[in-house]
């Protein structure tokens, strides 16, 4: 390469180096530019906020209703407030640039000052004063200033302000405060019902309130200023007197009771004694007699409640225990109370709260029992209920309404019996009455026609009584039987005790003559006397088959006679009839 050529080539590579070199400062600076911009703008956002602020802060300084000034490091006025100009009466321009001093009294100055003082050394956040200030009329008020500063990054006081209250109207509101306050204890105190009084460490009046409630016994003019032991009973006065030396020492609050005769009766009344902060004594006295009456009548009642309520339990108790079923049912239908024996009747238990309806064995029988209950109170008689296993039993009992003290219905009762057992008894009691009736008419029966064996083939049947047609049957049977069973060849028929022989007992006389003929007897009547024969004549057409005799020993001797003639005869046949053979 030539020289000059490689001279140009140095260059031209200095030249580039350079340029490069450049353009990186170029960019470092764009960069820094760009930064400062952006701290430009946070620093015109702060000054936009501060701006903004300072704004609010001046308007909230001019807005409140309380007076407020600035001064400066020094104590000159910059800025007051619209209610600071109301309260003293000067305008901004009377008193920018002013010092304070001037209008402040003289005589608070040095309070003033000393309290600044402590605020600038840092020793307080700020101070709270009474001072007085001259107004623009030259008049004189007392204001409650509170005042603070504010400091600089080094820490110099640069401004201060201070708040300014109207202290004269501030103690007319405070008195008009305590008067109400006043006013309203005054109304709590009226309002408290107790008795109260003021008493000394020693037991002396200082002071009473009387109450509506409480009888005040004694006039204040009798006790005030005086001891409790010169003025009331001495054993009661010395009691009350410990009672307040001791509340008064240790402070511990203390209750006391007593009673006194008055002519309305005697009175109750409830003492609490506690110490009051000025190291006296306050005695409240309540007059508590109605409570007392009150708790005898409750202790009274109580004792009542109890002797109904052991009451109710003994009656429980004998229900719990009774062999027949007892029950209360409530006025829904609803089972509140059932007896052991119930249950067990029914088969099933518990039975509370089951509906008495699922109980009775037919609706029907619920509605006649519900309507029998409304108009008369109670049922009586037979009910059929369902036991658990879906068997009936009747039983018999009476269903009835309880009712309140005031007569209106509160629940219904009942007692039942199950007749099962009862019943099966009773039934038999029939069935063997039956057969002693039995037993009994045909014992009557066998009285009535008697048959008589008197001798061998001989049977007598005495009649006594009234022969009816029935008897009359009857008789004719037991003459049949009697005359087969004992081979009878006569019966004696005696009317001697018949009364009265009608048709119908000459008809059955007749016909039991005819009957036994046919069985080979004959029939003998004896007893007839002129009336009965005179009547059988009557009323019988066949008579013939019935051989009167006028007496039984004359029937009987003729009864004996032919029953042994019919048997030789009966012997002499067998005889021939052998003799033949």
């Amino acid at each position: 390469m030539r020289p000059k050529q490689a001279q140009n080539a140095r260059r031209f590579t200095k030249d580039t180096k350079r340029a490069m070199e450049h353009r990186d400062e170029v960019e470092a600076l764009r960069a820094e530019v760009s930064a400062l911009r952006a701290e430009l703008a946070e620093v015109r956002a702060v000054r936009d906020r501060e701006t903004q602020l300072a704004a609010g802060y001046r308007e909230l300084f001019h807005g409140v209703p309380t007076a407020m000034a600035m001064t400066d490091g020094e104590g000159r006025v910059v800025e007051v407030n619209e209610a600071f100009i109301s309260l003293l009466g000067y305008t901004q321009d009377d008193l920018r640039g002013r010092s304070t001093d001037e209008i402040s009294h003289p005589d608070d100055l040095p309070v003033e000052r000393t309290l600044f003082a402590s605020l600038a050394r840092g020793a307080r956040p700020f101070v709270e004063f009474e001072k007085r200030y001259r107004r623009k009329d030259g008049t004189w008020m007392w204001a409650r200033l509170f005042t603070g500063v504010a400091r600089n990054e080094a820490g110099e006081i640069f401004a201060a302000y201070g708040v300014l209250k109207d202290a004269e109207e501030e103690l007319s509101t405070t008195v008009t405060s305590v008067r109400a306050v006043e006013a309203r204890n005054r109304a709590l105190l009226d309002a408290v019902p107790d008795l109260l009084f003021v008493m000394s460490r020693d037991g002396r009046f200082l002071d009473c309130k009387p109450a509506r409630d409480v009888p005040l016994l004694v006039s204040p003019a009798q006790f005030l200023g005086r001891r409790l032991v010169d003025v009331f009973p001495f054993d009661w006065a010395r009691r009350q007197a410990d009672v307040i030396r001791d509340v008064a020492e240790d402070g511990e609050a203390r209750m006391d009771g007593y009673a006194v005769e008055t002519p309305d009766g005697v009175m109750h009344f409830e003492s609490m004694f506690s110490r009051a902060s000025t190291g006296e004594v306050v005695v409240a006295i309540r007059d508590v007699t109605k409570r007392v009456r009150a708790e005898k009548e409750r202790d009274r009642l109580a004792e009542e409640v109890s002797a109904q309520v052991n009451e109710l339990r003994r009656w429980k108790a004998l229900a719990d225990r009774a062999p027949d079923g007892i029950s209360i049912v409530g006025l829904d239908g609803g089972v509140t109370y059932a007896n052991p024996a119930f249950e067990e009747m029914m088969g099933r238990g518990p039975l509370i709260g089951t509906n008495v309806s699922s109980l009775l064995a037919t609706g029907e029988e619920a509605r006649r029992i519900d309507a029998v209950l409304r108009s008369e109170g109670q049922h009586r008689g037979d009910i059929v209920l369902v036991r658990g296993d879906r068997t009936q039993i009747t039983t018999q009992g009476v269903m009835f309404v309880m009712t309140n003290e005031d007569g209106t219905p509160a629940s219904f009762g009942s007692i039942m019996r199950d007749r099962t057992e009862e019943r099966l008894a009773e039934e038999e009691r029939l069935l063997l009455r039956e057969k002693l009736i039995q037993a009994q008419q045909k014992l009557i029966e066998e009285l009535e026609t008697p048959i008589l064996p008197v001798a061998p083939g001989v049977l007598v049947m005495p009649l006594v009584g009234r022969v009816d047609t029935a008897r009359a049957e009857r008789l004719l049977g037991s003459l049949l039987e009697g005359t087969t069973t004992h081979g009878a060849r006569v019966v004696i028929l005696d009317i001697t005790g018949v009364p009265v022989v009608d048709a119908d007992v000459a008809e059955g006389l007749v016909r039991a003559a005819r009957a036994v003929r046919l069985l080979g007897a004959e029939t003998l009547l004896t007893g007839v006397g002129p009336l009965v024969a005179r009547q059988l004549v009557a009323h019988a057409e066949e008579v013939s088959v019935l051989r009167p005799c006028s007496t039984l020993e004359r029937a009987v001797a003729l009864a004996l006679g032919m029953s042994r003639a019919r048997g030789e005869r009966a012997g002499g046949g067998r005889q021939g009839d052998a003799k033949a053979g």
